[in-house]
C-alpha cells in the first residue's frame, strides 16, 4: 500500500514521554480515507498503558482495558468488544507491521471502557455522524429497535453498493437457511453476524435495500420474525429466533449474487447421526493434558545465585499443577517426568504425542546475565522476533548437549522453526489463546512484571501435535525471584495460576465443540 512509506510525521496529539515531558502521539492522514487521521494501535495502547496481544497470522490485536477485551482486525471496520460486535465508520488499515485505527472514532469507542482518567489530549468533539456504538446496549430499553440492536455507520464505498433485492428464509432438514439476494456478489468481509437475546443481526456493509424491495419477509424454521433497515451504507437484517442459537454454529457462504447464512440445528437429526456426532465430539475434548517439567537428571537447568536449581523448581510446580487438575478437572494428566531424570526435548514431545495429549505445557524458570531482570513470559513456537526471545531459546535449547545424539538437531535455525510452526498450523490459534490465558493468570496470581507472550524456536515444542506453550515462570537469576521460586507458597501460587489458565482454555475450547 502506498501509505506504508508515509512517515508518521504529522504529530498532533501529545502524550507524556518516559522522562515525563510531553511527546507527540504520531498520527497520519490518509487521503484515500477522506483525510481522516489514523494512529498506530501499538502507539495508542502504549499511551493508554493497555496490555495487548498480537496475532501476526490473523493481523489481529486484542486490547485489554480493565475487564474488557477489544479485538481489532486489519482492513476491517468491525471491532469485537467482549461478546459484542460494533462497527467503526471506517475500516482499519495495515502498515509497517501495525494496525492503524481512525483515532477520533476509535477514541469514542474506547473511552467508555477505559478504567482510568481519559487523557485530555485524546478528547475530541463529537465526530460528525459518529455513532456512540460502545454505549448502544445501555440504551436498548428506550430504543425502538429489537433488544441488542446496533446501528452501524459506514462511509459510502467507492464502488457501486450491492443492491439487496430479496431476502428468503427457508426451513431445511438440518436447520434454517437465509438467502440474501443482491445485484452483485457481496464480499465475505462485508457481512457480519451476531446473536443477542434470541435476535440474530446480519449487517451487510456497503449494501443498500432496493427501492422496490418488499419489506414483509416470510419467516420459517428457527426464524419467527424478520425486519430490515438501511442506515448509511449498511443494511441490517434482524431475525427474531424461536430458541437460543450458538454464534459459533452460524456459517456464511457466497454463491454468485447470493449470500447464504446457515443456522444449523440438531433437533431433526436421526438418533444414529446424533450418536456419531457425540462420539466425534468426545474425540476433540481436552481429556489428556501433558505437563512437562523442564530439565532433570544430569541437566540441572539454570542455577540461581544461592544454588537453587531450575530442575527442582519446575518439577515441584508441575506436581502441584497435576494435583490441582486431578482434583478439579475430568481429564487424564500425563507428566513427561515425575522424578529427577533426564529426557531429551524430542523424547518429551514424542511422549506427549504417544499419550495422545490434547494440550502440552512446558514449565521453566528464566535466567539472564543481569540479576536485575525479572518477570514472567509465555512462549509459543516460531522464529524469535527479539534478542530476548532468541537468548531464552538458546539457553533452553542448550540441553541437547546432554543428549547422546545431539547432532540430530544440527541445522535447526529460523527456517526449521518456521516449517515446524507451519506443520503445527492447525493449533496456532489455540496455542496463542492458551498462551495469552496462562500469561494473564500467572501475572494476576503472582504479581510479577508481565513480559508478555512471545514466540521463539524451542526444540521441546517442535513436533507436538497439539496446542503447546512454554512458560518461563520467573527469573531464577534474580535474587528476589530465586527466593520466591524456592518458597512452597509461591510455587503453589504459580501452580494455581497455571491451573486457572488451563481451566479457562479448556472451558472456552470445549464450549465450541
Amino acid at each position: 500500500m502506498f501509505f506504508c512509506a508515509v512517515a508518521f510525521a504529522h504529530a498532533q496529539e501529545t502524550a507524556p514521554g518516559a522522562n515525563g515531558a510531553p511527546q507527540k502521539l504520531a498520527v497520519v492522514t490518509l487521503p484515500e480515507m477522506g483525510n481522516v487521521q489514523f494512529v498506530a494501535l501499538s502507539d495508542l495502547a502504549e499511551r493508554l498503558d493497555l496490555r495487548t496481544f498480537y496475532s501476526e497470522k490473523a493481523r489481529k490485536v486484542i486490547l485489554y482495558s480493565g475487564s474488557n477485551e477489544i479485538k481489532i482486525t486489519a482492513m476491517n471496520p468491525f471491532v469485537q468488544i467482549n461478546d459484542r460486535m460494533v462497527q467503526l465508520p471506517l475500516e482499519t488499515r495495515f502498515a509497517n507491521g501495525d494496525i492503524l485505527v481512525p483515532v477520533r472514532y476509535f477514541a469514542d469507542l474506547l473511552r467508555p471502557l477505559y478504567p482510568k482518567r481519559w487523557p485530555e489530549e485524546l478528547e475530541f468533539p463529537p465526530a460528525a455522524g459518529a455513532n456512540q456504538t460502545a454505549s448502544n446496549s445501555d440504551n436498548a430499553a428506550v430504543s425502538s429497535e429489537p433488544p441488542g440492536a446496533l446501528t452501524p455507520v459506514a462511509p459510502k464505498p467507492a464502488a457501486a453498493p450491492a443492491s439487496i433485492s430479496k431476502i428468503l428464509v427457508e426451513e431445511k432438514a438440518n436447520g434454517t437457511l437465509i438467502r440474501v439476494q443482491a445485484s452483485r456478489p457481496i464480499a465475505r468481509k462485508q457481512v457480519n453476524t451476531r446473536v443477542s437475546q434470541r435476535w440474530l443481526y446480519i449487517d451487510v456493509a456497503g449494501g443498500r435495500l432496493d427501492s422496490t424491495f418488499v419489506r414483509t419477509i416470510r419467516p420459517a424454521g428457527i426464524v419467527q420474525r424478520v425486519t430490515s433497515q438501511y442506515t448509511g451504507s449498511v443494511v441490517q437484517i434482524s431475525c427474531q429466533l424461536k430458541e437460543d442459537l450458538d454464534q459459533k454454529r452460524i456459517s456464511i457462504t457466497g454463491q454468485g449474487n447470493e449470500t447464504l447464512i446457515s443456522l444449523p440445528t440438531l433437533d431433526q437429526l436421526s438418533t444414529g447421526v446424533l450418536r456419531n456426532l457425540e462420539s466425534e465430539k468426545r474425540k476433540w475434548l481436552l481429556d489428556t493434558i501433558v505437563l512437562d517439567a523442564g530439565h532433570g537428571g544430569h541437566d540441572p537447568g539454570a542455577i540461581g545465585p544461592s544454588g537453587v536449581r531450575e530442575k527442582d523448581i519446575t518439577l515441584a510446580i508441575a506436581k502441584r499443577v497435576k494435583r490441582l487438575l486431578e482434583k478439579n478437572i475430568e481429564a487424564r494428566i500425563v507428566m513427561t517426568r515425575d522424578s529427577d531424570r533426564y529426557l531429551s526435548p524430542r523424547e518429551r514431545t514424542q511422549l506427549a504425542n504417544t499419550a495422545q495429549g490434547k494440550i502440552f505445557i512446558s514449565i521453566h524458570c528464566n535466567s539472564n546475565l543481569s540479576r536485575r531482570v525479572n518477570g514472567t513470559t509465555t512462549y509459543i513456537l516460531g522464529p524469535a522476533r527479539s534478542e530476548e526471545a532468541l537468548e531464552v531459546a538458546r539457553r533452553e535449547n542448550a540441553v541437547i548437549k546432554y543428549d547422546p545424539d545431539s547432532s540430530s538437531y544440527a541445522g535447526q535455525g529460523d527456517e526449521s522453526f518456521i516449517l515446524a510452526a507451519m506443520a503445527q498450523s492447525a493449533f496456532n490459534r489455540e496455542s496463542e489463546d492458551f498462551a495469552a490465558m496462562i500469561q494473564e493468570e500467572i501475572c494476576d496470581g503472582i504479581k510479577l512484571p508481565d513480559r508478555g507472550v512471545k514466540q521463539a524456536g524451542f526444540y521441546v515444542m517442535v513436533g507436538a501435535s497439539m496446542p503447546n506453550i512454554l512458560v518461563e515462570t520467573a527469573f531464577i537469576s534474580n535474587p528476589r525471584e530465586e527466593g520466591l521460586l524456592g518458597d512452597a507458597g509461591f510455587q503453589q501460587d504459580v501452580a494455581e495460576a497455571i491451573f486457572n489458565g488451563i481451566k479457562r482454555f479448556k472451558e472456552k475450547y470445549e464450549s465450541g465443540i
